[in-house]
């Protein structure tokens, strides 16, 4: 898509817009509590977080698109690599040449909810990481964020009360303050940079350009600090 720009006292310019309108919607017919299916799975499933793939979440959280930015780091540092085609001067980003890419399964299931809960199982187990050589720099970074959100879903409330329903130790509800957007803190902003100042090799030095986000030797877990 191309939008012209006019700006007084200068001529029309154009300008490239990514837009993807099949996944739009009018703003009118939109229900405010966003319980819309097609207001919540929309997207790649294998870059999905897992609970909108499973149906397990009404609402689109902050959490779930930094759940999305994991996928979209792990996947693309697992199963590419960085190489000179032949003919070509300019090493380029490129599939990697093997006869099983890691995670292709997230690639070749077509049932969201089996999709969903490999995903879960993947950050819950703390599931090891394959990474292309290439990018090995990327691990200590995406481990964190794996650890990150196995802890949170460990403290929220819905996944203990499921565990004692399958036990047969129901017992009466309490009220519990959790923070579902962050995962109990756990996935916020500052929490997915905290890991940057630590990272090595091409990574080393890399720098966030973020005022509003003072970047510290990553702490324990934020559990501990509240």
């Amino acid at each position: 898509m191309c939008r012209f720009i006019e700006e007084e006292g200068k001529p029309e310019q154009v300008y490239g817009v990514l837009t993807d309108y099949d996944l739009s919607s009018w703003t009118n017919s939109m229900n405010p509590d966003y319980t819309k299916t097609s207001q919540q799975r929309t997207g790649t499933p294998p870059y999905m977080a897992h609970e909108l793939l499973m149906g397990e979440s009404p609402v689109h959280l902050y959490r779930h698109d930094i759940e999305s930015l994991f996928y979209v780091m792990l996947l693309v540092s697992a199963r590419h690599r960085i190489g000179t085609p032949e003919g070509q001067k300019q090493p380029r980003f490129l599939m990697r040449n093997s006869p099983r890419l890691p995670y292709q399964e997230w690639f070749n299931q077509q049932d969201y909810y089996t999709l969903g809960s490999l995903k879960y199982s993947f950050l819950s187990d703390e599931e090891t990481i394959e990474l292309s050589p290439d990018f090995e720099d990327f691990r200590p970074w995406l481990e964190d964020l794996q650890s990150r959100f196995s802890d949170g879903f460990k403290l929220k409330p819905n996944l203990k009360k499921r565990t004692r329903r399958e036990r047969g130790l129901v017992k009466p509800a309490t009220t519990v303050q959790f923070d579902d957007e962050t995962l109990g803190g756990f996935i916020t902003y500052a929490t997915v940079l905290e890991t940057v100042p630590q990272l090595g090799g091409a990574l080393k030095g890399l720098v966030i350009r973020d005022p509003q986000v003072s970047l510290a030797p990553a702490s324990s877990t934020p559990a501990d600090a509240a």
